[in-house]
């Protein structure tokens, strides 16, 4: 191994090709690090220490490589930037590789975020979306490592719907603070050896296709918690997990959680192509409501973009609600509150602050009272867009709803929506509205999420 006092050639020649000095590297990095809800103050100087070959702690050099790969437009690994120490653990945390099934993947994804690790699980990548290949036809997948004869029948398989059910449930209605982990401990201590299990083929489908779900879920959560390389490792192995049921619709709604995850990281290309693949492979499989699920989705990319192809995905995905009777589902759920808050989406994108505000007050008005942190999040993008338009008086009474629910979720995305709040309401804290709403607001503390200095 390398001395840590041996300068870092590699590094050195990457920074050479992508045309980069070490401040530029550093103003990348922390870039990266405020995506991941990481403050980083790198520097100049920090960066001529790595040249000079200290490395820095997990989880600054995946941070480190995914904004060389986005630089130079290949996967940079941390080999390759002579970032690589084995004896610190995290160090190789990153994206599924491609080697194993995906219960490994599963077994270490699980691992990598538990609690004491969380932090360590590396940057949320843009070259590991490659890996969401199509979905191949059902018994293709690769079978997983096989213990001896189990018990594991349909009963569990039915056990596992229950939980799924319960735990979508609680994520709607307190915030995914309230599943993230008895989700994460039930995949790793229940589910796991299930999979593991040598089960009839039949079972075996049905019960890989549950894992795909419960994946996709505890990916969201992380996704809710704003812990985005996990969710992306997590939705990334829902994919694979479906793969191996031969189970379309589950890997075209995780295609689906990955194009959301990408659209609200600012990466509208990626967030385009995952969310046509997401159609691609399952909508003519999907039950109407999950059709239109996937299809407002690729209006939202498509209006990003500038492609006007947006509105008859919009329309299509009214007709698929036309059709069906109740769009309710563990995952998946979709109704006309949720096309009205795509729709807003759509308009304000385009800079259309009016329509948005009449979309997100559909939204309100048919979306189920039991998703309530669905509710705060439409609140408080209404508020933002009343304010954009000028009505201060109205996006004060919107903010106001949007704390009466608040206190009663764990979601990391509706805490951010508070500082939004408090940072858009200070250059009017001298209207006697904005001062009332900044004397409420400003006691509650958010408790989605508690950012220390490498978490």
């Amino acid at each position: 191994m390398r001395s840590p006092r041996t300068p870092n050639q590699a590094l050195r020649l990457l920074l050479s090709e992508a045309g980069w000095s070490g401040a530029q590297l550093a103003r990348q990095v922390n870039s990266l690090g405020a995506e991941r809800g990481t403050p980083l103050h790198y520097d100049r100087t920090t960066v001529a220490h790595w040249l000079a070959g200290s490395r820095p702690r997990p989880p600054v050099p995946a941070l480190v490589a995914e904004a060389l790969s986005r630089r130079l437009g290949r996967p940079v690994l941390l080999q390759d930037a002579g970032l690589l120490d084995t004896r610190q653990p995290g160090h190789g945390a990153g994206a599924p590789s491609g080697e194993g099934s995906a219960v490994d993947h599963l077994d270490r994804i699980l691992q990598d975020t538990d609690r004491r690790r969380l932090a360590l699980v590396g940057a949320y990548s843009l070259a590991a979306l490659a890996m969401a290949s199509p979905l191949p036809a059902a018994g293709e997948g690769r079978p997983a490592a096989l213990s001896p004869p189990s018990p594991v029948g349909p009963a569990h398989v039915a056990s596992a719907r229950q939980l799924l059910t319960v735990c979508s449930r609680s994520d709607n209605v307190f915030g995914a603070g309230s599943v993230r982990e008895p989700l994460r401990h039930y995949l790793s201590t229940t589910l796991l050896p299930w999979l593991r299990s040598d089960i009839k083929p039949a079972v075996r489908r049905d019960l890989f296709t549950v894992a795909a779900q419960l994946t996709y879920l505890c990916a969201f959560a992380h996704f809710d918690m704003n812990h985005q390389a996990a969710a992306q490792r997590l939705y990334l192995t829902s994919v694979e997990l479906a793969h191996e049921a031969g189970d379309t619709i589950s890997c075209a709604l995780a295609l689906r959680g990955l194009s959301v995850q990408a659209h609200e990281l600012g990466h509208l290309t990626q967030a385009d192509q995952l969310a046509e693949h997401a159609v691609q492979t399952g909508a003519r499989h999907a039950p109407p409501h999950q059709q239109a699920f996937l299809l407002g989705q690729l209006a939202v990319t498509q209006a990003a973009r500038g492609d006007r192809r947006h509105t008859r995905h919009l329309i299509a995905a009214e007709q698929c609600l036309e059709k069906s009777a109740d769009g309710a589902s563990a995952v998946g759920a979709f109704h006309t509150g949720s096309l009205a808050l795509q729709r807003a989406t759509v308009a304000k994108n385009q800079g259309d602050h009016p329509t948005a505000a009449r979309a997100l007050a559909l939204s309100l008005r048919h979306r189920p009272a039991d998703e309530r942190r669905s509710r705060a999040l439409s609140l408080a993008e209404l508020a933002q867009t009343q304010l954009a338009s000028g009505h201060l008086e109205h996006a004060c009474r919107t903010w106001h709803e949007f704390l009466d629910i608040l206190p009663g979720i764990r979601s990391a995305r509706a805490d951010d929506r508070l500082r939004a709040l408090i940072a858009a309401l200070r250059p009017n804290a001298a209207n006697p509205s904005a001062a009332a709403l900044l004397a409420r607001a400003r006691p509650i503390r958010p408790h989605g999420r508690h950012r220390g200095p490498l978490e």
